[in-house]
């Protein structure tokens, strides 16, 4: 399903990319309320240039990300794509998460089936506008937003399509256990898995300079480089150790925030855990992670099983994934999906090689930049559904 394009079609996209920050599309302010809790969530809907009617989609940004924080990834891979959707005749709404950017209720007490509500909540207002085409009406989801597109497609008065980027299809506790850390986003300053990578890499260098000494003695080719093999072999065994032992770490904690339903109780387990293995964390940090890891938002995604609704989803699915995802397992995931999602005749699929879990290439030097590939082909699909 790959194909490659060529230098002129490449630069054709970037200066789409220009062309969005012009005076192109047309830009309203809207507020929908949702039916979890009543909760207003305001929000920026772009329409392309023209009478339409336009196919539409409502962006959903990843778990726990700011919707306004033009820092992250996140927002970075939604605005990119909102760019492009807009030039290329694709009508764009994006809400403001709970909490932010004026949206009612907290972004840690939103649930999934709060989040999809609001989603839903989000398309029946893009069914209210005539510009629109009635019958492309989509959702399009990163990460966790991926997981709340489909839920929203099993729900009564679900979408046309679901594009889900970067989705999950193990159960949330799975997932989270298997992270390269389920909470290193609020660690903050803590060197603890920074000195054990530095330490892997002093021990190769040391490796490295034993073998120049080994040539200088005498010892042949093949004697020097037995000797690196064995060094790297061992090296690779400590890392395996140390990622088992931060697997098993972070399973111990899940637990412990599953099977207490007290908050304070947990936090109290959770933070000696948590100095124990990061010893200089500090006690802010350290209370940040608690928080987050007993929020009701937190508890609610450990709790997640997208195998329960998927049989549900019956419209359209693309499912995208980048397979140097270093979050989740693009290959264990898609098979999860696509064997939730086994009923539905028209799901199709894209592997992305070269490509991060924000969809940006990993092997492209800071800043890396966004897929075109990845954008074009969303954009294809979409157009061809009915």
């Amino acid at each position: 399903m790959r194909h490659l394009f060529s230098a002129l079609a490449f630069f054709c996209i970037l200066g789409s990319f220009t062309a969005a920050a012009k005076p192109l599309d047309r830009v309203e302010a809207v507020a929908v309320t949702s039916p979890a809790g009543g909760v207003r969530l305001n929000g920026t809907l772009r329409l392309p240039v023209g009478p339409g009617p336009f196919p539409a989609a409502v962006l959903l940004p990843e778990r726990g990300t700011d919707s306004r924080n033009s820092a992250s990834a996140d927002y970075q891979l939604l605005s990119t794509l909102a760019d492009y959707l807009v030039s290329q005749g694709v009508a764009v709404l994006r809400l403001n998460n709970r909490g932010q950017g004026g949206s009612e209720g907290s972004a840690n007490t939103a649930t999934l089936a709060e989040r999809s509500a609001d989603a839903i909540a989000a398309l029946n207002y893009l069914r209210t506008r005539p510009q629109l085409d009635a019958t492309r009406l989509g959702l399009i989801g990163h990460g966790e937003g991926g997981n709340v597109a489909l839920l929203a497609g099993s729900q009564p008065l679900a979408p046309n399509f679901v594009v889900a980027l970067a989705a999950a299809g193990l159960s949330g506790k799975e997932l989270l256990a298997s992270q390269p850390a389920m909470y290193g986003k609020v660690l903050g300053q803590d060197s603890t898995d920074a000195q054990r990578q530095r330490k892997y890499r002093l021990d190769l260098l040391a490796a490295e300079q034993e073998a120049a000494k080994m040539r200088t003695r005498g010892s042949n080719a093949a004697q020097v480089q037995t000797y690196l093999d064995q060094q790297r072999l061992r090296q690779k065994a400590a890392m395996r150790r140390d990622e088992e032992n931060l697997v098993k770490h972070q399973r111990a904690m899940l637990e412990i925030v599953r099977q207490t339903p007290d908050n304070s109780q947990a936090q109290a387990i959770l933070g000696n855990m948590l100095r124990q293995r990061y010893p200089s964390i500090a006690p802010a940090d350290l209370q940040a992670s608690v928080t987050l890891l007993t929020s009701p938002a937190y508890r609610s995604y450990l709790a997640f099983d997208p195998q329960a609704s998927l049989p549900q989803v019956q419209c359209p699915v693309l499912l995208l994934q980048g397979e140097d995802d270093a979050e989740m397992d693009a290959v264990q995931n898609l098979n999860l999906l696509k064997k939730g999602l086994r009923n539905n005749p028209k799901v199709s699929e894209l592997r992305l090689p070269g490509l991060t879990h924000a969809l940006q290439l990993s092997k492209a030097e800071a800043p890396a930049p966004y897929s075109p590939d990845a954008q074009a082909d969303i954009r294809a699909w979409i157009m061809n559904q009915n």
